[in-house]
């Protein structure tokens, strides 16, 4: 399972524009936090992990099709308020690179910045855990949890619109002459994307199941491969920096036991 971003044109406006304006709450939110803590030293590092996230989401494990993320490291460092700017910037810079989405840049901040908030809360909670030692398992536990919990939302946002995730997958080709879409553009050509059941009646019951199902069915599963990789990457690093930048993690002094 790739990064989760919606695209333009797969949601229905009012989701496209209810992520909009809950973002325009998030970032009003976490820019007055910012302006009152005077936390101003942490705005390079919101640069560094936003043009991070940038270079590392460009990277795909093509056997699963599974991006890595970042964010949870990026939260570690930054907080749930700086990840609020970051993913904003994050999400802008996709966009404009033609790899996200304009329409629903705010429900892709959104589901990103959750990723990141989520990763700092749990990672926080473990945090006794991992001065003594434990980081890179703590690191490993926020980043498993994150990502399930964004994963679930996801499929949540998609069962909530209504969309069939078989049948907009399997749209075709965009034909100028005809001004549709057409199948067979891109049927019988060197590869043939559908999910399995997928049909032009969402609502038929395949094997007992729907296209939906199967969707969700191939993201967790393809997702939980994905999240033990991402595990492991933020474990290693977060003991890293345990070790040489233990602040960078909001921890104090060096750390003790196997990662210490």
């Amino acid at each position: 399972m790739t990064h989760i971003m919606v695209g333009d044109g797969v949601l229905p406006w009012w989701i496209s524009t209810g992520g909009l304006l809950g973002t325009g709450l998030l970032v009003s939110i976490a820019l007055r936090w910012i302006s009152r803590s005077g936390a101003t030293r942490s705005i390079p590092a919101t640069a560094v992990m936003t043009a991070l996230m940038v270079v590392v989401m460009s990277i795909e494990f093509v056997p699963i099709g599974y991006e890595l993320h970042g964010t949870v490291l990026a939260g570690i460092i930054l907080g749930p308020w700086f990840a609020a700017i970051s993913s904003l910037l994050f999400n802008g810079v996709r966009a404009l690179l033609g790899d996200g989405a304009i329409t629903n840049i705010g429900l892709n901040t959104m589901l990103t910045w959750l990723e990141m908030a989520v990763g700092w809360m749990v990672f926080s909670l473990l945090k006794p855990f991992a001065q003594r030692g434990r980081a890179s398992l703590c690191g490993g536990i926020a980043t498993a949890v994150s990502l399930a919990v964004s994963t679930l939302v996801f499929l949540a946002i998609i069962a909530l619109s209504g969309v069939a995730p078989g049948r907009a997958i399997h749209t075709g080709a965009f034909d100028v002459a005809s001004g549709t879409f057409d199948a067979a553009m891109v049927s019988e050509g060197l590869v043939d994307v559908h999910l399995p059941g997928a049909s032009d009646h969402p609502e038929e019951v395949v094997a007992g199941l729907t296209p939906f199902t199967w969707f969700a069915f191939a993201t967790i599963l393809l997702g939980a491969i994905g999240w033990a990789i991402e595990g492991l990457v933020t474990g290693v690093t977060v003991a890293f920096l345990s070790r040489t930048r233990p602040g960078l993690v909001g921890m104090s002094g060096a750390t003790t036991g196997k990662d210490g």
